[in-house]
């Protein structure tokens, strides 16, 4: 007997993908879009760059105008006050007289400090220093001194330790010690430069 070929059909499910995004449709944009975004841009940037310039400019305006002459005053009132303050200092050892002279303090600190010493020592030195200021008149030349002696430890870094050793020995400080050392340096070396103590008290009366 023969056999009935039994055929199976097989149907075939269709087989479940996992959700995937839409693909969005291409992007374009034209080239008149383009152009137009770009000069937006640059409008913008610009802009901004304008803005900025006025604002830097208007600092400027405000340093230039307002503040600078403001400092200028306060350095000239700083000034005013240093001068000030150096003359009340001064007046401590020498008083306000012209030509100024030690007092009893003064004296004190210049024979006991060991700055007289110095200045003998120096003289020759100091005396060079003090032309090369070019002093034209008695009180410019008394200045010229006091600057010199007060530059002493630059002009003579070989000297610092007797100058510490000397303040300290007096209960000075090295200002007072430098200063007293000028006032003797200038009653010394005052002939040499071509004036005397009087022309001090003429020039400062006449100024």
């Amino acid at each position: 007997m023969e056999q009935e070929a039994v055929k199976t059909e097989v149907i075939s499910q269709p087989t479940l993908q996992p959700d995937t995004p839409a693909v969005p449709a291409k992007l374009e944009i034209g080239t008149l879009q383009a152009i137009l975004g770009v000069a937006a841009i640059l409008i913008g940037i610009g802009a901004a760059w304008g803005t900025l310039k006025t604002l830097v400019k208007g600092i400027k305006n405000t340093l230039d105008d307002e503040i600078k002459p403001d400092l200028k005053n306060i350095r000239d009132r700083f000034i005013v006050v240093e001068e000030r303050v150096k003359t009340l200092w001064r007046d401590a050892y020498a008083p306000a007289r012209s030509p100024r002279r030690l007092n009893a303090r003064g004296t004190e600190i210049l024979e006991k400090s060991g700055i007289k010493e110095i200045v003998r020592d120096k003289k020759d030195y100091l005396l060079a220093l003090v032309k090369e200021k070019n002093a034209t008149n008695a009180y410019d030349a008394e200045s010229a001194i006091l600057a010199v002696m007060a530059e002493l430890p630059k002009h003579c870094p070989d000297m610092i330790d007797r100058l510490k050793e000397g303040a300290f020995r007096i209960g000075a400080d090295i200002d007072a010690v430098l200063f007293a050392g000028g006032i003797y340096l200038r009653d010394i070396i005052f002939p040499d430069l071509g004036f005397v103590l009087d022309d001090v008290d003429r020039h400062h009366t006449t100024t």
